[in-house]
Parts: C-alpha cells; sequence; structure tokens
C-alpha cells in the first residue's frame, strides 16, 4: 500500500478536507474529484487503491485538526453502505488509467469521433449541474462579476462558465469543475464572511455539491448496469449460466453473515419496492425508517431534504425512477415566478405494474422545531427530541411550530409540521396533474420538460402519489392522494 508522504492528488485531497471540514465524505470526495484519482493509480487490485486512499484521507483529515474519531466512523460506514458502488468506481479508475496510457500516436478519425462523443457527454452531463444552479433564485447574483474594491485576479462567474460550455471550451469534467469552484473562491475570498452575498455562495455551492456528486454517483452506476446488462442479455443460456453461479456463490457463503445480510436487504428492498408500486407504502416506510436509524446522531443537524433524496432513492431500481422530474407548471409565468416544478422523484410503470408513482419529499429538521426554545443544542439533545418525537400522539406533533429559512423569499419562516405537510399535499396534486398532461407542446404550454423521458400517446394510465414527511430519524407520516388519470406512457429516454 503507497502512504507516501507525497502522492498525486494529495493538494486535491487537502483542499477538499479544509473547505468540508467534519462534513467531509470519503465517497464523496472520490466521485468529485475523479481526475485526480485517476492520476494516483499504482495497482491494478481495487481493493489496494480504495484502502490507500482511505488512509490518506484520515491522515490528511488528523493533520489539519479534524475530529479524527468522528471521521474514522463515517468512512467505515461509508466503505460498508457502498462497498459494491467503491468496488466499480476503482475498477473505473483502473481501466480509464489504461486506456490514458496506451492511447496509440496516431489515430486522427478514431481520435476525432471519441472526442466528439466525449465532447457531447461533457456538454450534457454539465448542462445538467448548470441548469440545477440557474434554477436557484440567488443565481442571478453571479451571472456578473463580484462588486467589489479589490481587483479581482482571475474573474469567473455562470455568464463566462454558459459561454464556455456552448462553445466546447471544456475538455474535461475537472475543468468545468474548477470554473465552479473558483467562482464560489471569489465569493468568498472578496466579501465579507456572514455577508449577504457570502452566504448565498455557500447555498450555491451546496446545491452544486450535491448535484455534482450526484450525477457523477449516477454515471458511475449506469456503466456498471449497462456492462452487467451486456453480460447477463446476450443468451438465454448466459442468463441462465449467470444465476447458476449466483446460487453457487451464495450456496458457498451460506454461513457468511455479510452475504446472509446482503441478501435479506436485497428482498426487503425488494420486496417494499413491489409493494409501492401496487399502491402499498407501509413496507417502504418501514424499511425508510430502519436505515435512517443506523444513522449517527451527530448527523442529525445537518440532515435536510437532500439527504433525504438520496437515501429513498437508494431503495429504488434505478432503471424504473426519474429523480427531479422537470416540469414546467405555468408557461404563462416569467421563470422564477412559478414557471418550473420539479417533482422529487416519479416511478416508471413496468408491463406488470397497473401504475405510475409520484413521491414528494418533506424533511423536517429537528433543529428548526428548538431553535427558538435553546440558544445552544448537542447532538444528545437532539436525539432525546427525537426520541419523543417518535412517540408523540399525532395531533399534537402536526400542530408544533417550525421554523425554516426560506430560499424563495430569503428570509426565515414559521410554521407547523402540519401546514408543511398540507403543502406537500397540494404541491404533489399539482405536479401530477402536470405530468399527466404529456409533454410541453410549445414554449407557453405546461407539461413535462425533461430530456430523460419519452413520452408516448395510449390508452389511459393512472399516476398515484404519496407525500412522505419524515421528523428527524424516527418519526416518518406518509398520505396518498386522489389518483390521476394520464393518456401517455413515460419510459426513460
Amino acid at each position: 500500500m503507497n502512504t507516501s508522504k507525497n502522492y498525486p492528488g494529495k493538494n486535491v485531497l487537502i483542499s477538499y478536507l479544509k473547505e468540508r471540514g467534519n462534513k467531509s465524505s470519503y465517497h464523496g470526495f472520490l466521485n468529485v474529484h475523479h481526475d485526480a484519482i485517476v492520476a494516483s493509480k499504482f495497482s491494478n487490485d481495487w481493493k489496494d487503491l480504495d484502502n490507500a486512499w482511505a488512509t490518506h484521507f484520515l491522515e490528511e483529515a488528523e493533520k489539519i485538526g479534524l475530529n479524527q474519531k468522528y471521521l474514522k466512523e463515517k468512512v467505515n460506514i461509508e466503505r460498508f453502505q457502498h462497498r459494491k458502488n467503491l468496488q466499480t468506481f476503482w475498477q473505473e479508475i483502473i481501466i480509464e488509467y489504461e486506456k490514458e496510457n496506451l492511447v496509440p500516436a496516431a489515430q486522427p478519425d478514431f481520435y476525432n469521433k471519441e472526442t466528439k462523443k466525449n465532447n457531447e457527454l461533457i456538454i450534457n452531463f454539465c448542462s445538467d449541474i448548470l441548469h440545477e444552479l440557474e434554477n436557484k433564485s440567488c443565481s442571478h447574483l453571479f451571472y456578473k462579476p463580484i462588486k467589489s474594491d479589490k481587483i479581482i485576479k482571475h474573474p469567473m462567474d455562470l455568464s463566462i462558465i454558459n459561454i464556455k460550455l456552448k462553445n466546447d471550451q471544456y475538455r474535461n469534467l475537472r475543468e468545468f469543475e474548477d470554473d465552479i469552484r473558483l467562482m464560489f473562491r471569489n465569493c468568498y475570498s472578496y466579501n465579507d464572511v456572514g455577508s449577504k452575498l457570502y452566504c448565498l455562495g455557500e447555498e450555491l455551492e451546496s446545491v452544486f455539491n450535491k448535484k455534482w456528486t450526484k450525477n457523477i454517483i449516477n454515471q458511475i452506476k449506469q456503466k456498471g448496469e449497462l456492462k452487467r446488462a451486456r453480460d447477463d442479455t446476450d443468451t438465454d443460456g448466459l442468463s441462465t449460466e449467470h444465476w447458476k453461479k449466483q446460487s453457487r456463490i451464495l450456496e458457498q457463503n451460506k454461513d457468511n453473515p455479510v452475504y446472509e445480510q446482503t441478501v435479506d436487504k436485497a428482498l426487503f428492498i425488494s420486496s417494499a419496492y413491489e409493494s409501492l408500486v401496487a399502491g402499498d407504502i407501509k413496507p417502504f416506510i418501514k424499511n425508510l425508517k430502519a436505515f435512517l436509524l443506523t444513522r449517527s446522531r451527530m448527523s442529525l443537524a445537518s440532515a435536510d431534504e437532500a439527504v433525504l433524496q438520496a437515501i429513498v432513492e437508494n431503495f429504488l431500481p434505478l432503471k424504473y425512477y426519474i429523480p427531479e422530474l422537470s416540469l414546467v407548471m405555468n408557461g404563462k409565468k416569467p421563470k422564477g415566478s412559478g414557471r418550473f416544478g420539479f417533482s422529487d422523484i416519479f416511478i416508471l410503470k413496468r408491463a406488470k405494474d397497473n401504475n405510475y408513482t409520484s413521491l414528494e419529499l418533506k424533511y423536517i429538521s429537528l433543529t428548526g422545531l428548538i431553535k427558538n426554545q435553546k440558544i445552544k443544542f448537542n447532538a444528545n439533545e437532539l436525539e432525546n427530541l427525537d426520541k419523543i418525537l417518535e412517540k408523540e400522539n399525532e395531533e399534537t406533533l402536526l400542530k408544533r411550530p417550525y421554523t425554516y429559512w426560506s430560499k424563495e423569499h430569503q428570509k426565515t419562516n414559521q410554521t407547523t409540521i402540519g401546514e408543511v405537510l398540507n403543502d406537500g399535499l397540494i404541491q404533489l396534486r399539482s405536479y401530477m396533474n402536470t405530468i399527466s398532461k404529456g409533454k410541453t407542446v410549445n414554449y407557453s404550454s405546461s407539461g413535462v420538460f425533461d430530456e430523460r423521458v419519452k413520452i408516448t400517446k395510449s390508452d389511459t394510465n393512472n399516476i398515484k402519489g404519496f407525500v412522505i414527511l419524515v421528523v428527524g430519524f424516527r418519526r416518518i407520516l406518509w398520505r396518498s392522494v386522489e389518483k390521476v388519470t394520464s393518456s401517455y406512457i413515460y419510459n426513460k429516454g
């Protein structure tokens, strides 16, 4: 294992740890800084690479004074929970490194075709990220150079990034990410800590980090699933042989608790998913709560809807759901005034299913429930409140005051848990009605506005909907809404 003091990617790792602090994620770092990892490849054994980088991660974190005990536990959990993703990730790294170092000197025609294809992938990937940032209410402040009395040495803003993207000036994803990071660094360097622009920069960067990491992970998943699909569906004989091989592996490891737990988890998830698409959400809710209870109480303060979304997606087969389905809610309204909407999770119908399913997710942060009552609170206090809320009468729970920061209105709002739930029901009905209209036909029409979905005319189909509201990690409420009929079929594009 290579754990020397100097290694490729060291500066990138240190920069990431300093930037994220105790919120740093080993899994997140690997996916965000893919290019730096490729350059550091020293072994053809993915386990060696994973062990080495996990060691680097913890050693550098300790050197800069981060919470070593907390991060070590977090890294161990991440490596266990994402072991399959990590294996796929490192195998992709090994293959990519070998390709980059074995390219023939002169292949002009092939190179041009590959470059064009690669540029298209980069543009699509980065455009999706940019679209997400542009839909945030504060993004207009980052479409022009940040005003400052000081001369900005390396100016960067969303308009420059947009132009470079349209003109195919990004050769790889790393260059795009570097420009985004430069924009945020300028924001922090030339504005006072705590100022409005500084805080908005943090907010927008948080959106970017989540979307960037999520897209990277999805790409890796898709590559892995594509390879498995090719391997397993060439012929019926190969498919049968595949399952025979799987059965032999399970039989050989029937006394291995790790295999036993993995199989049990897969069966529970499959069963819950089958129930959900059939209209019974209770098994799905049970699995969701079981997973939430495995999380550390240290993360109660930072948990939000983005975290909940990622967890829920983990329980769904990638082939049959579309996260954050883009919709035009009202084509006659201008951008930023209710024109667009995003359905959290849209579950596609398989041949044997009768319904499409739309999920609206709401998360109640415990800090928003006690912020007005106590100035200071720690993880133990949050966990105690979490346990109280788990058993609290539902009527009482729904009346609890809740404080949250409104990104849309740039102020702190006060409401109740019940009002958040009711707002979710209103949102979900609106989303389902918009989805039922099919694809948008012109600029002023309403409907689905998402290139990931292929929509065709058909006989009548049903769309069912559920609102899932999570309070802390222990209490989950859910509500169903009336089904909506649609004359369209929805498939992945």
